[in-house]
């Protein structure tokens, strides 16, 4: 999580440079030079930001929940993925606690609480889901399509179903 957090800053980071450097671009300059610069900055947002804005703000959501659940007694690290009205929660407990259902029926209520668009919270307490929903993460990070992710993320929720 703290990978994520620090690749999400880093997106964060980047995008305002970029834009911070495309305000004060001096009026007086040549056609030619205006020109250079439009596709110059054409490429630095191609560049700066791969996640989408749609892709970025679930991921923002996801981070939000995440934060929330990992802030909760006996939890030692958490992760999420939103899909629609679902999320799925991959949690970590800390060292002497279990994943019992008052710990579920908190992490629920928690989601709720944070994000008032979630209908179904998905948990798990097992670590191959947990490196899944981490995986899909760290793939939009990388600039993949939400799209493309969707078929894990539903593989994810239905072997949380199981």
């Amino acid at each position: 999580m703290n990978n994520r957090l620090k690749i999400l800053s880093l997106l964060i980071i980047l995008s305002f440079i970029i834009s911070g450097c495309s305000i004060g671009q001096n009026q007086s300059q040549n056609e030619n030079k205006v020109d250079e610069d439009t596709a110059q900055e054409d490429i630095f947002e191609d560049i700066s930001l791969n996640v989408s804005g749609k892709n970025y703000d679930l991921l923002v959501r996801s981070e939000a929940i995440s934060d929330a659940v990992v802030n909760l007694f006996g939890i030692d690290n958490a992760t999420s993925i939103i899909l629609n009205d679902k999320v799925a929660v991959g949690l970590e407990m800390a060292e002497g606690h279990e994943l019992t259902e008052e710990v579920i029926n908190t992490v629920i209520n928690t989601v709720k609480e944070k994000d008032n668009s979630i209908s179904e919270v998905l948990v798990s307490g097992d670590k191959k889901i947990f490196d899944d929903i981490e995986s899909v993460i760290e793939n939009l990070l990388n600039g993949k399509s939400y799209d493309d992710q969707v078929n894990k993320i539903n593989n994810i929720i239905e072997n949380i179903r199981k």
